[in-house]
């Protein structure tokens, strides 16, 4: 096969010199044009009466060969996917699934702040205490398997609580009463509109994201916890009164890692900061605003 590439090359270099001779000199053509036409013979004789038909073949292997490593090389320049759907490229290619569906559980810190003013002078927040959350979750991809709208729907316990003068409800100030306390438990139904940011790989199968957007908050219900020492609960008519509001709007912040395990499943694992925007408490005088760092545990299926 070498050889009958090099006699190809050689008529090649033969032809381009007749072409140039017979511009320049006629003698000059037809003497290359004898020497071609023996060496096309002296070929012929070498490879036989099949000459020409190999130099077919061998221009329709070269073509082909061409055609394939053009496509290979479009392929590894565009957009590549491993086994599991995930680029290994420099973009990333359609996900398989435009809606993923999981389920997320969140251990969380809670604190608010506290400011008070009027018979609600002297309050200021009661320390953290860890609460939870959980609820199925829905991204839906809008641009290729990076890009995607994240949703849904967690109930979820967040904790408030202050510190109070001993004097607060009772109808006599009392300097020298010691200090009361309120922990309440406030139960949400939250429903997230957030845009997830899926990062290049990390390692295999395993990808950083970032979320970002706001949360709607809507209140379920309140409880006191520990009634009958609880100075909030028990200064408003025995705790007939509502506390806290019907809701509250918040922003979220978080990040974490995806770990694919196949093309349909995958674990999540990230932290996330909630900001609650309103005030949650219903006294006038009384402002308290909810904060919240999540560990973030999901999987999607």
């Amino acid at each position: 096969m070498k050889k009958v590439a090099g006699f190809g090359l050689i008529l090649v270099m033969l032809s381009v010199g007749c072409g140039w001779a017979q511009s320049t000199s006629p003698a000059l053509y037809q003497m290359r044009t004898k020497e071609s036409n023996v060496t096309d013979r002296r070929f012929r004789k070498i490879l036989g009466d099949n000459y020409d038909g190999q130099d077919k073949n061998r221009r329709e292997y070269d073509d082909d060969r061409k055609r394939r490593r053009k496509k290979q090389q479009q392929q590894t320049t565009g957009n590549q996917t491993d086994n599991n759907g995930y680029g290994s490229g420099p973009d990333y290619a359609w996900p398989t699934h435009l809606i993923e569906m999981g389920i997320r559980f969140a251990p969380s810190l809670n604190l608010n702040t506290a400011e008070g003013a009027g018979s609600y002078a002297g309050f200021r927040n009661n320390g953290a205490g860890v609460r939870m959350s959980v609820g199925p979750t829905l991204d839906y991809f809008f641009f290729k398997d990076r890009y995607a709208f994240s949703t849904g729907l967690f109930y979820t316990i967040k904790r408030s609580g202050f510190q109070m003068p001993g004097s607060f409800g009772e109808s006599r100030w009392n300097p020298g009463a010691p200090a009361k306390e309120s922990v309440y438990n406030l139960q949400y139904l939250q429903i997230p509109a957030t845009v997830k940011l899926f990062a290049n790989n990390i390692g295999p199968n395993m990808r950083l994201y970032v979320q970002t957007g706001g949360l709607l908050s809507l209140k379920l219900a309140e409880h006191a916890v520990e009634p009958t020492r609880n100075g909030l609960y028990m200064a408003e008519s025995g705790g007939s009164r509502r506390q806290y509001g019907f809701g509250d709007i918040e922003l979220l912040l978080g990040a974490g890692v995806q770990y694919r395990v196949n093309e349909n499943n995958a674990f999540n694992i990230g932290m996330s900061y909630q900001r609650g925007l309103i005030n949650v408490a219903r006294a006038n005088e009384l402002t308290s605003k909810n904060r919240v760092v999540s560990l973030d545990l999901g999987f999607k299926f």
